[in-house]
This record gives C-alpha cells, sequence and structure tokens, in this order.
C-alpha cells in the first residue's frame, strides 16, 4: 500500500472517530505549523518553499470556511465566515509581502481561536453568568453545527 493511500485512510478513519470540534483544532494546529513553514522559509528566502507553505494554510482555511452551516449557525457561522476571510487575506498579503511580522500576527490570532475551539471540545467552555439583578433568559444555545 503507497503512503499516499495508507494517509487518505486513516484521514477517512479519523473523521468518522474524532469529535468535530478535535478535528477543527487540528486543523488550526495545521495552519498554525504550515505558517510557521512559511516564516522559515522567509527568512531563508526560500520562495517556493514559502508560497507552498501559505497555500496549504490557505487552503485548510477555505476548506474550514466551506464547512460552515450558515442555516443551523447563525451568527457564529457568520462570524467565523468573516475571520476565515480575513485570515486568507492577511495570508494572501504574506504571499506578496513576504512579512514575518504579518505571519506572527496571523499566528498570534489563530492559536488564540485554536485555544478557543480546544476548550470547546474539552467541555470546558460554560457560558456566562448573568448579574445577579438581572432578569432570568432563555439558556444560550451552544450548539454548534459544522458540515463536513
Amino acid at each position: 500500500m503507497t503512503a499516499s493511500k495508507q494517509s487518505y485512510q486513516a484521514y477517512a478513519a479519523a473523521t468518522q472517530t474524532v469529535a468535530k470540534t478535535k478535528q477543527i483544532v487540528m486543523l488550526y494546529d495545521g495552519i498554525i505549523r504550515f505558517l510557521h513553514q512559511a516564516k522559515e522559509a522567509i527568512r531563508d528566502s526560500r520562495i517556493e518553499d514559502r508560497w507552498r507553505s501559505l497555500t496549504k494554510a490557505s487552503e485548510v482555511i477555505m476548506g474550514l470556511q466551506g464547512c460552515l452551516d450558515f442555516e443551523h449557525g447563525g451568527d457564529i457561522a457568520r462570524l467565523l465566515f468573516n475571520f476565515y476571510s480575513s485570515i486568507d487575506s492577511r495570508i494572501f498579503s504574506i504571499h506578496r509581502t513576504g512579512s514575518v511580522d504579518t505571519c506572527n500576527e496571523v499566528i498570534a490570532e489563530l492559536k488564540k481561536m485554536r485555544d478557543v475551539w480546544h476548550e470547546i471540545d474539552q467541555g470546558s467552555v460554560t457560558p456566562p453568568t448573568p448579574p445577579s439583578n438581572a432578569a432570568p433568559s432563555a439558556p444560550p444555545d451552544q450548539n454548534i453545527t459544522l458540515s463536513a
């Protein structure tokens, strides 16, 4: 069996056995890794490697964006769509400028979002408690729907 076929089979199995929130964390980890690789390529003046790493990062971003469920995701899906659009635009900017600073900024933003998804995956995100003088409200909808 070829290495690429084994990789595909492992990926296919993971999509069936790994929680969707964990998959998102793993995708963020991949994007961050690609951006670190691009940053090193920029520092070493390896233009083709920079292009390849940034393109891979952008493809993962577009994949995440394409999985958003606007019908069930509501405002969260729209916010994530805008976030992914912003990140992809900045990755394109890195293609043009080769800016290590922009690369660092994008990595920092992605790490923050990755950490939020990790907390969601771990079940450690709880809704904020309303002030004691606030009127009771319906519990927030914590379901995030993703399509795969």
